[in-house]
């Protein structure tokens, strides 16, 4: 069964005021905003200066040993980072780390004066490490420091400013290159400037405590990794969501990589013209980002994810076979990072939501490791598809697109119940919207069942719009045909169809399924007729109550008006019912 890892007592016992914490947050994201635009800053001045030195020729490779270079860092330290989020507190790691950036900085200063490419290569590798020590306590800090139903708001804001901050860094890369006539070093003196601004934030977050975690860092990694993939395993769809966010990394690192490249060869402009590209897709992600956390409202809705996989995808595809046109290269450079924003922060929202307390530092860290392992394999596969398999950019562009396609068609059929109950959502807010009095009732951090006295559609639709957890449905009542397109979505929900209702009780032939749902963090309908509810609700109610996996679980019924069953018999559009809680 899925249980939050933190009640809203806990959440209100260990946190300031929610003044106060909207206040911290906004100095965290002030910090990790001059983070990633200093990051990224300085990561391209790299690309121009090695690229004007060696000439256009040397671009993939220089951007290829670049994105290796940076990633190494998150991979080698996002582990033993993730140990010390879950040991001491957040805020003084994030204080050191913002300290260490300036120090950075000022040894890549050193580098480009001295034109050295080991120097310039070993302060990128540097600064990726502040980041990827910062990394898990940015997001780890973040349900300790903001209301728990104000995570994925907080989420798709810290998501929507770390790629505006992309936006920003890569627009002064190109800006300050070329207003400094490629002086490098002058360049850096601003991003300095930035990382003092940092520092200052930083210390006006709230101290949070330590999470309480007594794990030692080893320097095992492989070890680590595995440890905290069996802790991922135990929460319903946690390790879909690592994993989704992981491969977000492999796209938009290549994105990002191949960006350069195809300006330059495709579309036939600079290099510093084609880092002004990337600002459409981190523009892009940006917005996708507030929209998702718009839409996501108090929860997470699952049901994006796989409709921002599938618009990444496409949208990679037609960059080859729209290249020719400058303005469509343009509007689908910026969908590819609106449906990325729609992708990502559902998948970060629920990994901090549904990660243990304890080990939420450590779960980040993993993520970052596999996610940074991603873009490891897309400065691999730059470098594959490009110098050994000799691929344009554009042609570079498909290849992802595809592989892109078919994980989020995984992504699709394992997240297929949310996909579901989004598409009930927009079906029935389309064709029968319908008025559910008392839905408030329904908790968002729990399974619940629903006993229906009525036939399985329309109400299957309405019940599965209600709330944002997928639901098994099972069904006593005769079932209606819904007309087209709803038929669609009935043709895709799974059904169990009942002979008695003493099949679902404990000891039933169908117990273990209705076990099963419940321990996954799924919530169950059933329909039946009144006068099967009338008999055997309290009973059954009470039977299951005795059930360790169901303590935490809530019974409603679902009370629908004469006249909108008629409403619903005649297919009219207006229907109305009433959500009542049973004690058992």
């Amino acid at each position: 069964m899925f249980v939050s890892p933190e009640t809203p007592d806990e959440v209100m016992q260990r946190s300031p005021a929610p003044s106060k914490e909207w206040a911290s947050f906004r100095y965290l994201n002030i910090a990790q905003f001059v983070g990633a635009m200093n990051d990224n800053i300085f990561k391209l001045l790299l690309a121009f200066c090695f690229i004007q030195l060696e000439g256009a020729a040397s671009s993939n490779r220089i951007l290829s040993i670049a994105g290796a270079v940076y990633v190494l860092p998150f991979i080698l330290l996002s582990t033993s980072a993730g140990i010390f989020a879950d040991r001491y507190s957040k805020k003084t790691i994030i204080v050191a780390t913002r300290i260490a950036e300036l120090i950075v900085l000022l040894f890549g200063m050193v580098a480009f004066a001295l034109q050295s490419q080991f120097l310039s290569f070993t302060a990128l590798f540097l600064l990726a490490t502040h980041s990827a020590i910062f990394g898990p306590c940015k997001y780890g800090i973040v349900p300790e420091i903001v209301p728990k139903d104000a995570i994925s708001k907080a989420n798709g804001i810290l998501t929507s400013f770390s790629y505006v901050a992309i936006i920003v860094g890569t627009f002064l890369a190109s800006f300050l290159a070329d207003i400094t006539n490629r002086n490098y070093i002058v360049a850096l003196i601003f991003c300095c400037v930035f990382s003092t601004i940092s520092i200052i934030a930083s210390f006006y977050i709230h101290k949070t405590p330590p999470a309480g975690s007594h794990k030692k860092v080893t320097p095992w990694l492989i070890t680590e990794i595995i440890e905290n993939l069996h802790i991922i395993r135990n929460e319903p769809s946690l390790l879909s969501a690592v994993l989704g966010s992981a491969f977000f990394l492999f796209v938009g690192s290549y994105v990002q990589l191949n960006m350069i490249p195809f300006a330059m060869k495709v579309l036939h402009l600079s290099d510093v013209q084609g880092g002004y590209m990337f600002l459409l897709t981190a523009f892009g992600i940006g917005t996708g980002s507030l929209m998702a956390g718009k839409l996501s409202g108090k929860t997470v809705e699952f049901g994006l994810v796989p409709v921002g996989g599938i618009g990444m995808a496409i949208s990679c595809i037609c960059l080859d076979y729209y290249s020719g046109s400058l303005i469509t290269v343009l509007a689908l450079v910026f969908f590819i990072g609106l449906f990325g924003g729609l992708y990502l922060v559902p998948l970060d929202s629920y990994i901090q939501v549904a990660s243990p307390k304890t080990h939420r530092g450590q779960i980040v860290a993993t993520g970052n490791v596999l996610g940074f392992c991603g873009v490891l394999t897309s400065a691999l596969a730059m470098y594959v598809l490009s110098e050994i398999i000799g691929l344009s950019p554009d042609q570079g562009f498909t290849v992802v697109g595809i592989v892109t396609l078919l994980m989020a068609s995984i992504i699709s059929i394992s997240m297929s119940g949310y996909v579901i109950r989004l598409f009930s959502l927009v079906i029935s807010s389309l064709f029968f919207p319908a008025c559910l009095k008392g839905k408030e009732q329904i908790p968002v951090d729990k399974p619940s069942v629903f006993l229906v006295p009525q036939s399985f559609w329309p109400w299957a639709a309405v019940l599965l719009a209600s709330q944002r957890r997928r639901m098994r449905l099972f069904t006593l009542a005769p079932q209606t045909s819904p007309p087209f397109p709803a038929n669609i979505i009935r043709n895709m929900i799974p059904i169990l169809e009942l002979h008695d209702i003493h099949e679902i009780a404990p000891s039933g032939e169908s117990a273990e399924k209705f076990r099963h749902a419940i321990e996954r963090g799924t919530s169950i309908a059933i329909f039946c007729s009144k006068r099967t509810l009338s008999h055997y609700a309290h009973p059954l109610i009470s039977a299951w109550s005795q059930e360790p996996a169901m303590k935490d679980v809530s019974f409603f019924t679902v009370s629908i008006p004469e006249t909108s069953e008629g409403a619903a018999k005649t297919g009219k559009l207006s229907l109305s019912a009433q959500i009542e809680q049973l004690t058992v």
